[in-house]
Order: C-alpha cells, then structure tokens, then sequence
C-alpha cells in the first residue's frame, strides 16, 4: 500500500481534503494521528536515555564489557514504522489487503516531513495551500464558536489585534513545507481555492501524485467532490452563507476581505507579505 501524509495548517481544508479521498475506493485517510510529535518523539527521548543509561551500565559495572549495547538506529526506526502503520491499519476497520492508499492527516506533520520520509522512504506528500489571510479568519472564527460553547462565555476578541499573529502561524506551516520540498522531498500542493472552483481537477491532481498508476475514473472523483461539497457537508447552504455556529462557517474564498479591516494586512511582519505574494496571495 502507499502510505501518504497531508501536510498544510489548521483551517486550511486538510480535513476537507481527506474526507473527499476517502471517498475514493481502496483510499483510506484517517486524522490525526499525531505519530511524530505525541509517539515518535517521546518514544526517541525514552531510548535516548536508555542508550545513554547502558552506557554508564556497561563503564561502571563491567569494565566496558556490558553485555547490552544501545539501541541502533535502524532498529528503532523499524520498530517505529511497524508499531505506526500497525495502528493506521487497524483504524481503518477494513481488511488490509483492500487498501490502495493509506494515509493521516495531521497539521503538525507539516514540520515533521523529513523526519517522515526517514520513516516511511516511499511515502508520498500532499499539502493543501489556502490564502493565510482567510486562514487568520477562519482560524478566529473558530475559536470564539468554541469560546462561546464553553463555560468561557463571550469573550471579548478582537479579529484584527490578532490576524497578523494568526497570519504568523499559517506563514510558519507553509514555510517549513516549502522548506522540506526544497530538500528535495516531492510534494505535491493542491489549493484551496483551486478545490473550490474544480474539485475534479484538484482531486485528479492528488490522485496521480499518490497513485501515478491508478485506474480511477473522472466519475468517481465528480462523485467524491459532490459528496464533500460545502453545500453538501453544510446541509444544504450555498458557499457564502454564513452559519457562526457550525464548523463549516462560510466555505468561500477571499472572505478576508469583508471580515477585516483594510488596514490590518499593513501590520502584518514584512516576512509574511511577502510569503502572501510569492504565493500569488498579495492582491
């Protein structure tokens, strides 16, 4: 099976994106695992520091003699791999020798790439891009609907004190993805924006990248999209109509501009303007 990871930041569509491949036969993505920052990573301080302890073992009690020795690198990798892909397989719920494609989507992953490709040498990346001004937006709208579900109450917040903070972070992901590719790590970029105007077209695009060789059809990529649609996933609101209370807020690109002060991308840091117009995002 191909192994894949979606990268790109909060509120950027990753969740999107992997509920429309997983309506794709044989195609399995499950989020989020959180593999390398919550189970490698602890699990490598945890060897570390067992390695470090045989050593001091092997000096002070045997005269250099010990009879264990550290815990390679490969074996622990291979460890890790296997107790990984064990519980992505298992948390499909299908049998293993029906799945083409398996893959997680976790937004932190997007600074974990290299340490990914180490682990899984034949996986393959998908990152999908969103305008970061409309990620600032939809990244504070989500958490004064969470803010004022909770016992936290109406909190007074401020969209345009924080957007440029928020920008900061979305500007954070997408670097260490641009970062990782030109490490020369294949990733394949899918907009937001592009899977809004042609989601066939979009999911096409990934597919290919995941599957270079596959047989699925222009058909089943139209039924995928019009099953993960914002109408469809909303209940039946078309993109533009506004729900303050669902997840699925708005479904529309550029809403920055009419959820932001016009002066409020002038204080964003000069590093992240920048950042908006390499990626065409700058109008």
């Amino acid at each position: 099976m191909q192994v894949f990871f979606i990268v790109g930041a909060q509120k950027s569509g990753t969740t999107w994106l992997q509920k429309s491949l997983n309506n794709l036969d044989g195609i399995h993505c499950m989020g989020e695992g959180h593999f390398i920052d919550k189970l490698l990573m602890p699990v490598a301080q945890t060897r570390h520091e067992y390695n470090q302890m045989m050593q001091v073992v092997q000096q002070r009690v045997y005269e250099g003699n010990g009879f264990y020795g550290p815990i390679p690198d490969q074996e622990f990798l291979r460890v890790m791999r296997s107790w990984i892909l064990n519980i992505m397989v298992r948390n499909t719920r299908v049998p293993e020798n029906t799945i083409v494609a398996l893959g997680d989507k976790t937004p932190a992953n997007s600074f974990h790439i290299p340490a990914l490709k180490q682990l899984f040498p034949r996986s393959r990346f998908l990152h999908i891009l969103r305008d970061g001004r409309d990620v600032a937006v939809s990244a504070f709208r989500h958490r004064e609907r969470i803010q004022k579900e909770s016992s936290q109450g109406q909190a007074n917040l401020d969209i345009n004190a924080e957007a440029p903070q928020l920008l900061s972070k979305w500007a954070g992901f997408t670097r260490a993805v641009r970062k990782a590719e030109s490490a020369g790590i294949p990733v394949h970029t899918v907009r937001y924006e592009a899977m809004l105007s042609d989601g066939v077209a979009s999911l096409r695009g990934c597919v290919d990248h995941l599957l270079p060789q596959n047989s699925i059809s222009d058909d089943q990529l139209q039924a995928a999209a019009d099953a993960n649609s914002f109408q469809a996933l909303s209940g039946g609101r078309a993109p533009g109509t506004i729900d303050p209370g669902s997840n699925l807020r708005r479904g529309q690109a550029g809403s920055w501009r009419d959820e932001l002060a016009p002066d409020v991308t002038e204080r964003f840091t000069p590093e992240d303007r920048e950042l908006l117009e390499s990626l065409g995002y700058g109008g």
